[in-house]
């Protein structure tokens, strides 16, 4: 440990074992489990059918989605790409409109100055901009039209979200960056509260994140218009109809798919 710092978060399987997590090291970067669970069944979360598809360059392939949605916009399935008129010429994507924030469509405004983040804050922001959100456990299956995401904090200074795909593995957006299903250490995340979400370079990395608390896993529904407000401003109203038209048309999309599975 380096002198006047916290130690950085070691590599562990991510495994549950009687309640507490597996330190054993994880076998690989593919295989984030130890040599004793690599064959466990109860590895991913249960699924209720409604889980959005790991597409990431969807969000990568265009630079003004990448630069302007965050990890609350990519948890939540919001696909929201902003008028050109307010992305400068050599913005590199940047687009003067914030990226989506929670609590900031319920009117709660912004997070204090100082950066603090609390997970019962976080929590009463989601569920203030849209209370049908429901809190629940890794090992709970979400009810029909809905599925898992999950909220994490670096109290010091952000937060974060992860949400859970159909093929049952978890992804992220860390904000302006690249969708990945990877943790900070590079391993497929099955499971995120014992994947590592330490990106610090080093335990006196003042700068780096460190989502060392775990808050919540939620439910969330993914056949309802989202209602969340980029920094500060509502969508126009033609740009929310815009939104929940294709909230509708994807939530339609999925439930023909859930019945064709279904029947099979």
């Amino acid at each position: 440990m380096e002198a006047g710092g916290t130690p950085l978060t070691p590599d562990r399987c991510q495994m549950m074992v009687n309640g507490k997590p597996c330190t054993a090291a994880p076998l690989s970067h593919n295989m984030p489990f130890c040599k004793a669970h690599k064959r466990s069944r109860s590895k991913k979360s249960p699924m209720s059918g409604w889980e959005p598809f790991y597409a990431p360059s969807l969000y990568n392939g265009v630079k003004v989605m990448k630069r302007n949605h965050n990890c609350f916009s990519y948890a939540f399935d919001i696909f929201d790409p902003p008028d050109p008129s307010t992305c400068p010429k050599g913005s590199d994507g940047v687009c003067d409109v914030g990226t989506h924030q929670p609590g900031y469509f319920a009117g709660m405004g912004k997070f204090p100055e100082n950066g603090t983040k609390y997970c019962p804050d976080l929590l009463g922001r989601l569920l203030g901009d849209m209370p049908w959100l429901r809190q629940t456990t890794f090992e709970q299956k979400c009810p029909v039209g809905y599925s898992k995401i999950a909220l994490v904090i670096d109290p010091k200074q952000d937060y974060h979200f992860y949400r859970q795909d159909s093929n049952g593995l978890w992804s992220h957006k860390p904000g302006q960056t690249a969708v990945t299903n990877r943790d900070a250490h590079g391993y497929l995340i099955y499971r995120p509260e014992l994947a590592n979400r330490d990106a610090r370079k080093s335990a006196t990395d003042k700068d780096g994140l460190n989502y060392s608390i775990f808050c919540s896993y939620l439910c969330v529904p993914r056949n309802k218009p989202v209602q969340a407000q980029r920094g500060g401003r509502r969508l126009s109203s033609r740009r929310r109809s815009r939104a929940r038209s294709a909230r509708v048309r994807s939530a339609r999309a999925r439930s023909a798919r859930h019945k064709t599975q279904k029947a099979r």
